[in-house]
């Protein structure tokens, strides 16, 4: 009797990176959110006005700089949606939530260690950028972790950056709205918030957090994607970003250049110092497109005129919009989705020529 073959069973990994990053991600937010409520729930409740007015101010600002972030900050194509809510929610609730415990307690360690004019003046330098930097930066990390195809590159992780900080930062502004009007002692407390956020948005807003969790999340993207780069490298300019993410923060945060050009003048730092990031990714991005563009161009796989329309969102809906809404449409948008995720999959370095088979397979089976 010839005995039945089993088929082979593929061996599971002892632990599920994905799963454990994404329940991570979750059960922080969770615990962050209710750690918060603590504080914003009775504050809330005892002055509406003042909650009114926060929600509504900081939620248009949301809004905006959610779609800025998304419209400019990565070449090509936004990130998905998944790691844009992933990211929000990661600093709006974990990394704030986590952030309020660990400054409450390192708060009370300068207290101890300096004279209370001292402490004043430099715990908040001496204490945020370790704490926020480190709690908003874990979220890019496990990002990375939940899904490769979302943090692939510096380019990712500096709009998830700038997505994080954008969450700490209005949920710190709703924080700092009701601030404003305990130390006004609750007299006219809609005008203690409206004072307060004018100052954190209008004024401050432009550089802070969010320009610094981006030039970290920039240093987290860079390690993960530059595979072709050696590993002391890649550590090394992770490293580096993280640590001018703390010295903006120090800087922004430190009792230096007070005053209206102090307050003017430091926001103003921190931007350039993003901006600087920005066109040295955006480039070496760029860089990587083209090439990686041009051998697919000679291997058939796309034509010049494609290649050239592909990186420009403009040039692929003008594209789109020369042919008539209904089935041809569709398979021209389902090629354009194929062309991009050969092109992006390829950019950081995860896929060489030959093991992109599948991917320019799919390219051929949405031309046909």
């Amino acid at each position: 009797m010839t005995a039945i073959a089993r088929p082979e069973t593929a061996v599971r990994p002892a632990v599920d990176v994905k799963s454990l990053a994404l329940w991570a991600m979750i059960a922080a937010s969770a615990f962050g959110l209710w750690t918060l409520q603590k504080n914003l729930l009775p504050m809330a409740l005892a002055f509406p006005e003042s909650a009114a007015l926060n929600v509504a101010v900081l939620g248009v600002c949301l809004v905006v700089g959610v779609w800025l972030a998304r419209r400019t900050m990565r070449p090509v194509q936004a990130p998905p949606w998944s790691g844009t809510w992933l990211a929000l929610m990661w600093g709006g609730f974990a990394a704030c939530g986590l952030a309020l415990l660990m400054n409450t307690r390192t708060f009370s360690i300068w207290s101890r260690t300096f004279d209370l004019e001292t402490a004043g003046s430099w715990s908040a330098a001496l204490t945020a950028p370790l704490n926020e930097e480190v709690a908003k930066i874990a979220g890019v990390v496990l990002l990375a972790a939940v899904s490769t195809r979302l943090v692939r590159g510096a380019a990712d992780g500096l709009v998830y950056g700038a997505l994080v900080g954008f969450g700490f930062q209005v949920v710190e502004n709703f924080l700092y709205g009701f601030n404003g009007v305990v130390m006004a002692g609750g007299v006219e407390p809609f005008a203690a918030t409206l004072q307060t956020v004018v100052v954190r948005v209008g004024l401050t807003g432009i550089g802070s957090h969010w320009t610094m969790s981006a030039v970290a999340g920039a240093g987290i993207g860079y390690l993960v994607g530059a595979t072709g780069r050696s590993a002391a490298r890649r550590v090394w300019v992770a490293a580096a970003c993280l640590a001018v993410a703390m010295g903006m923060h120090f800087l922004f945060d430190s009792p230096w250049f007070e005053g209206v050009a102090g307050a003017v003048g430091k926001p103003l730092f921190n931007f350039a110092v993003l901006l600087v990031v920005f066109f040295t990714v955006r480039r070496g991005f760029r860089a990587r497109w083209a090439a990686v563009s041009a051998e697919e161009v000679a291997a058939g796989t796309l034509s010049e005129d494609e290649a050239g329309g592909l990186s420009r969102r403009r040039s692929r809906r003008r594209f789109l919009r020369a042919f008539a809404h209904g089935p041809e449409r569709e398979a021209q948008r389902r090629l354009q989705r194929a062309q991009l995720a050969l092109l992006e999959e390829r950019v950081p370095e995860h896929l060489p020529f030959e093991a992109a088979r599948p991917r320019r397979e799919a390219v051929a089976a949405a031309r046909s």
